[in-house]
Order: C-alpha cells, then structure tokens, then sequence
C-alpha cells in the first residue's frame, strides 16, 4: 500500500503564498505613492521654474522701458496683468517708487554741537553742509527708482505660490537743481 504523506512534497504552503503576496501588494503600495510623491514634486518645481522665468522676463522688460522712456513713462505706481497662452495661469505684479534719500537729516544726526567760540563757524559749516546734501539728496531721489515684480499662480487647487524680485534703476542724466539757480543741464 502507497500511502501518501505531505511532508515529503515541496513547495509553499497556502500562508507562505498569502505572505508574499501580501508583502508584495505593500511594496507596490509604497512604490506608487513615492512616485506620485515624485511627480506631484517635479511638477512643483517645473511651475517655480516658469515662474522664475517670467519673473526675469517681466523685470528685465521693465528695466529696458525705464532705460528708454524714462521714468515718467515707464514707471507706473502699482500695475497688474495675466501671462499670454501658455502661461495663463500665472499673473504678474509691478510696483516703482522713487526713493526719498534724506541725506541732510542722516548728516545733522552725526554732527555735534561745539564751544562758543566755533558756534558761528561751525553752523556756517553745517548750514553749507545741509545745503549739499540736500542737493545731492534731492539729485539720487530724482535719479533713483525702487522696481519690484512679483509672479503668482495657484499650485494645486488651493495652495498660492509667489516669486518676487526687487531691484534698483538709476538714471542720472536727471536735471540738477541749485537753489536760486533753478535746474541745470549735465
């Protein structure tokens, strides 16, 4: 009589068999979700890429109307606008100011008060100092402009991304004015 025994086959038992497949179903898992991970992260950093660009874009195209009309022209307070096809989910924002350069009071702070016998002299001399540095305060406020851009877009449904950029514009071929002299040409 034969008499069949299961110790003496080989292969996996029917726990061994749900095992492995169990194991494998959670690798596959943890696979998916890191490659998701990895495109949702290359997506990110393609959308901060065309944004940098349109950034440098913006700000450079700002920079060269300044250059060439001049500030009055070019150098809007506050101005808005959507990018053109393809990147019409990005929007854009300008602001220029002019800087108020107060040398004078930066100046009166730093000077200090004398003995009477050089009280009038010194205050000729700070009186002639404020003078120029008024001047020369009034000039680099004329000449000088503050640019800022900023590049918005929606990542994802809800989540709002910026990039920005300050930088400062001179243009010195502004007039001088002397006082009682009224504006010079350079």
């Amino acid at each position: 009589m034969c008499h069949s025994t299961l110790k003496n086959q080989d292969g996996f038992t029917f726990i061994e068999v749900l095992l492995a497949i169990t194991l494998f179903v959670i690798a596959a898992i943890i696979a998916v979700d890191l490659t998701r991970g990895s495109v949702r992260a290359t997506q990110d950093l393609k959308d901060v890429t065309v944004a940098t660009w349109l950034l440098k874009k913006t700000i450079t195209e700002l920079e060269s109307k300044v250059e060439s009309e001049g500030f009055e022209k070019a150098c809007d307070k506050k101005k808005e606008g959507k990018f053109d096809a393809p990147y019409e989910r990005f929007t854009w924002i300008t602001n220029c100011h002019q800087i108020d350069f107060k040398l004078s009071q930066s100046a009166a702070a730093l000077t200090g008060t004398k003995g009477d016998s050089e009280n009038e002299k010194s205050t000729q001399e700070n009186q002639l100092q404020k003078m120029v540095l008024n001047i020369a305060g009034d000039y680099i406020s004329k000449s000088m402009r503050e640019i800022h851009a900023e590049v918005h877009w929606l990542q994802g449904k809800k989540t709002k991304r910026t990039v920005d950029v300050t930088t400062h514009v001179a243009r010195y071929d502004q007039p001088l004015t002397l006082p009682a002299l009224g504006p010079t040409t350079n």
